[in-house]
């Protein structure tokens, strides 16, 4: 009996380990794929968009609350759900939240795990607090710890085989959960470097594929053009007929610039009414120039939004062609930004090469 009640103690202790190990790492990979999409819009203080990024992680139902404070205490945005009632609610009003030491990242009482993450661009700008409780898995592996318990107190002579049985339907729970943090992984990825509105690379994937870009340039011989697009007339459409109208328009803006590229370039939004284009493998200016055109022929066609009517814009852009320009990610996207600028001097509808 007492090495039963051994075996109890130790399956129970090691039970205990595995919820709150996975839950631990759960929160943390949850904490590190959220801080990274949500880490341009805390500098530009766009909480429209931090809330947005919230929303979709709250849609996690392991998810309790999630919290982005800025450097000094003060909350950015909090969104919390209702343990009972599982409704979602946005406290627009919250005091300033104390960020912990340093050495705390993340402490688990009982059932909830809250883990902390210093949002950190160069130079710390913020907090961001998530609180999570177990998943399913960790119920059923609560509800086999008590089953464990039964079987062996009331059947001793069966020990062997009650172990072994234990043993396989924890390696079968371990797994589940090896399932569930894999595919919460691959969401978390697409999170953190893809537009929540349009679904395009943002600006963090885009720098990626730049970097690609330059390697394969360099390493192939081969010349690549960048592209920086700031449409015309979009403010109108938006204060005429309201933001979704205007997601509308980018979401549309962001499906043709996607169909008038090949299936290896790179159509990505920057945020606002800006959008930027690899286009890798340019053999000749003839191919580029016929691809603006189309590019700028696509877009001024009429967009025909819900509210019934069809409205018109324009895209003003600017074109910086690598190796001639031969500077880092960051410095091609300023040279075709400023590029962009001499083409909207010249009115609606053009384009300029750096």
């Amino acid at each position: 009996m007492i090495l039963v009640i051994a075996a109890i103690s130790w399956f129970d202790h090691q039970a205990r380990e595995i919820r709150v190990a996975g839950r631990e790492a759960t929160a943390k990979m949850m904490a590190e794929g959220v801080a990274i999409a949500i880490q341009d819009d805390v500098i530009s203080e766009n909480y429209a968009q931090i809330e947005g990024r919230l929303r979709q992680t709250l849609a996690d139902p392991q998810v309790l609350s999630i919290l982005v404070a800025d450097e000094d205490g003060k909350v950015l945005s909090y969104i919390q759900r209702d343990a009972i009632s599982d409704e979602v609610k946005i406290n627009y009003s919250s005091p300033r939240v104390r960020p912990p030491d340093q050495s705390l990242e993340v402490l688990t009482m009982g059932d909830l795990t809250t883990q902390w993450l210093q949002l950190v661009a160069g130079v710390p700008i913020g907090w961001l607090r998530l609180e999570i409780v177990g998943t399913r898995v960790d119920d059923a592996l609560t509800n086999l710890r008590r089953e464990v318990a039964i079987w062996l107190l009331g059947a001793c002579f069966v020990l062997l085989s009650s172990l072994g049985a234990v043993l396989w339907r924890t390696r079968g729970l371990i797994k589940m959960e090896e399932a569930v943090m894999q595919g919460r992984t691959e969401a978390l990825q697409k999170v953190a470097n893809h537009d929540s509105l349009t679904g395009l690379p943002n600006r963090h994937l885009l720098l990626d594929r730049l970097g690609q870009a330059i390697a394969s340039s360099n390493r192939n011989k081969t010349h690549f053009a960048l592209c920086f697009i700031d449409l015309d007339g979009f403010k109108p459409v938006n204060d005429s007929y309201g933001h979704d109208a205007g997601d509308f328009v980018l979401k549309e803006v962001g499906i043709r610039l996607t169909a008038c590229v090949r299936e290896n370039d790179t159509v990505a939004r920057l945020g606002g009414d800006e959008f930027v284009v690899i286009l890798v493998d340019i053999d000749a200016s003839a191919d580029l120039n016929a691809t603006l055109d189309r590019i700028l022929a696509s877009i001024k066609k009429p967009i025909a939004i819900p509210e019934g009517v069809d409205v018109g814009i324009s895209l003003s852009m600017g074109v910086t062609i690598f190796p001639e320009d031969s500077g880092g990610p960051e410095e091609l996207l300023n040279h075709a930004d400023e590029a962009m600028y001499l083409a909207k001097k010249r009115g609606p509808g053009q384009y300029s090469i750096y």
